[in-house]
């Protein structure tokens, strides 16, 4: 039986034990440290009557949730996570708490060289990371970073082709990712830029950890834009739709997002609110170690229909495309009239299939039947060094130097 303990069980680390548990391993949720275990039990069993944290009652959010209760009184719980590493036997440790912490409570966890599953970003500020890149530097546990999207089976079988050749190498990227659940980011707990630091470390790092896992070259040089546009006016601190006398005409109010948007809601705080933070839309520009660069951009306000995520890889042979939304990848013969399209049917929930990727190493490596991770510590690093330096750009109108 394999013993795991969490760091911070929030919807993240929830959404991420059907997709464990779905293995048929041996293992269990030995011990959480957690500084609200009410929080963290009401997500467990879906407490409706205790679970006020997101202001929402969990049957308004409960896609983000669990299909199938867990029994808290099985689990030890620890306020501390050193006392829990300290007297828990643990092959592993999943680390699930707010951005800002993450580099920190990383290199407990490797001190005491326990298997790792680490949440993105690795780190939000340059401290973060040159902490990670001197851990990195030594002998250390496997860590498996929370990077599904280069797990799903789109990713993967993009990563076969362009290995094959059926492009030629690849010399220019447009990537793109327009968020139809955008909202989220201002009126949930990202909303606070002193924790989630902004959207380049927040979004952008999964799109930048797949450009770099499929072009296969090292980022040397970052130039970025960003803006808002749209969430941001002057309605008052800490102001929630449910208390403010426009909910029902307001297009961005809960009330509208599920009654009239069908959408789903993981919170109500205003986003015209003058605390709300972070831009609605980025762009940056990546140039590879080769000089081929690689353009990306990201919005949080287009909606619905508008929806995809994925990019157009070019190169002299031929142009790749693939597309979450349309679940494709479509390949575009540069020396003929050939075009031919491959579905790749994406599952609903797990990140497209990429939790369970990512669940299934991380077990493997705890247990010892594989020493390679899916998604390596350095490629944390290496994505959100990627992502800080943009976010430095887009502050200072200047290029930034990816030091790795």
């Amino acid at each position: 039986m394999l013993n795991l303990g969490i760091i911070g069980y929030g919807v993240r680390m929830d959404m991420l034990m059907d997709p464990l548990f779905s293995l048929g391993k041996e293992v269990r949720i030995k011990a959480v440290a957690d500084f609200n275990p009410e929080r963290a039990k009401a997500l467990m069993t879906k407490d409706v009557e205790k679970a006020k944290w997101y202001g929402m009652e969990l049957d308004k959010i409960d896609a983000n949730l669990r299909e199938c209760p867990m029994d808290p009184e099985s689990i030890t719980w620890y306020a501390d996570c050193e006392e829990m590493m300290d007297r828990e036997q643990l092959d592993g440790v999943m680390i699930g708490t707010n951005c800002n912490t993450h580099a920190v409570l990383a290199k407990k966890v490797l001190d005491r060289n326990i298997p790792l599953f680490l949440e993105k970003p690795v780190g939000v500020c340059q401290e973060d990371l040159d902490l990670l890149k001197a851990c990195d530097a030594k002998n250390h546990a496997p860590v498996v970073v929370s990077f599904p999207l280069r797990a799903t089976n789109l990713v993967v079988e993009v990563k076969k082709l362009l290995d094959a050749g059926v492009i030629g190498k690849v010399d220019h990227v447009q990537a793109f990712n327009d968020v139809p659940y955008g909202f989220v980011y201002f009126h949930d707990w990202y909303r606070n830029e002193s924790i989630s630091h902004g959207l380049f470390l927040q979004k952008a790092t999964h799109d930048v950890d797949v450009l770099n896992f499929l072009i296969g070259e090292t980022p040397k040089t970052v130039c970025a834009m960003k803006s808002k546009q749209i969430f941001k006016g002057d309605m008052p601190a800490g102001l929630r739709c449910s208390q403010c006398d426009k909910q029902f005409t307001c297009m961005e109010s809960s009330y509208n997002i599920i009654n009239a948007r069908n959408d789903t809601p993981r919170s109500d705080y205003c986003c015209y609110a003058v605390d709300t933070g972070n831009e609605d839309s980025g762009s940056l520009i990546l140039r590879y170690e080769s000089g081929m660069h690689a353009i990306y951009a990201q919005n949080f306000f287009a909606r619905k229909g508008a929806a995809r995520r994925g990019a157009r890889l070019y190169g002299y042979k031929g142009t790749l495309e693939f597309n979450f939304a349309t679940e494709q990848i479509t390949i575009y013969d540069h020396m003929s009239d050939k075009v031919t399209r491959i579905s790749v049917p994406i599952p609903a929930k797990g990140h497209g299939g990429g939790d369970t990727a990512l669940m299934k190493n991380f077990v493997e490596l705890c247990e010892g039947s594989t020493t390679e991770s899916i998604a390596p510590l350095s490629e944390g690093i290496k994505s959100a060094q990627v992502c800080l330096c943009a976010k430095q750009s887009s502050e200072t109108d200047t290029f930034e130097t990816v030091v790795l």
